[in-house]
């Protein structure tokens, strides 16, 4: 880990929310975390091949494929980022489950790989309630965590 003692996994949503209302909890996040250019790093984020492909669909689908290489090429240059690697099998073996939907099985893999201290999306209900045993990280919406890290 670097400088920082927090590990973060942000969801999608908190990029593209983030990049595109600057007045958003999800924008005050990307601040903290030093995803604008000058702005310090309070914590690793945690990203993976599979969130990149998410923030890059999505922003595509919203705006253009430009703006989701904008908010990809901030991520690598200004956030301290842990880059995971996703095993192909535990994905399949997640799917075969059916315990978690196929479209939510990346951003948890992601985050437990890197090991997060914290999950942070707007969709945490799902991640919320699959870790309430194993309290493997903590999960929060935007506003919780710019209440409890941030404020």
């Amino acid at each position: 880990m670097g400088n920082n003692s927090l590990r973060i996994f942000l969801d999608t949503n908190i990029f593209i929310v983030g990049a595109a209302d600057i007045d958003s909890d999800e924008s005050l996040i990307l601040d903290w975390g030093g995803y604008w250019p000058n702005t310090a790093s309070n914590a690793e984020i945690i990203i993976s091949e599979e969130l990149l492909e998410q923030v890059s669909r999505v922003a595509k689908r919203l705006r253009n494929k430009d703006w989701g290489g904008e908010i990809i090429g901030q991520i690598w240059n200004n956030l301290d980022v842990h880059y995971v690697s996703i095993e192909e099998r535990t994905f399949v073996r997640l799917e075969a489950e059916a315990v978690i939907p196929r479209e939510d099985i990346g951003v948890y893999l992601t985050a437990q790989a890197g090991e997060a201290n914290c999950f942070v999306s707007a969709n945490h209900k799902l991640i919320l309630s699959l870790v309430q045993d194993t309290k493997e990280f903590e999960c929060l919406t935007p506003a919780m965590f710019v209440k409890r890290y941030i404020a």
